[in-house]
């Protein structure tokens, strides 16, 4: 039979054990922080890209969504 003390011995982690643990949880937080920043990208990448729009159309412009062409407000001549 065991003594307490060897018991115990084997339920505490090995330093192995809190090594590969300790990468694991900072590998975690490395992917939870990418995660984070590439939809900080993507979302503020979509609010520029909004605000455009919403500038162009406050200019009463015709051709807000059309990429190609220069926004021209509603009665401005074409020469």
């Amino acid at each position: 039979m065991q003594s307490r003390w060897e018991q115990e011995e084997y339920l505490e982690p090995t330093e192995d054990e809190l090594e590969t643990a300790a990468r694991n949880r900072k590998l975690l937080v490395l992917g939870v922080m990418a995660v984070l920043v590439i939809t900080g990208v993507v979302l503020a990448t979509k609010l520029r890209a909004v605000g455009r729009l919403q500038d162009c159309l406050m200019t009463h412009a015709n051709n807000c969504g059309d990429p190609n062409d220069q926004p021209m407000p509603i009665g401005a001549r074409t020469h």
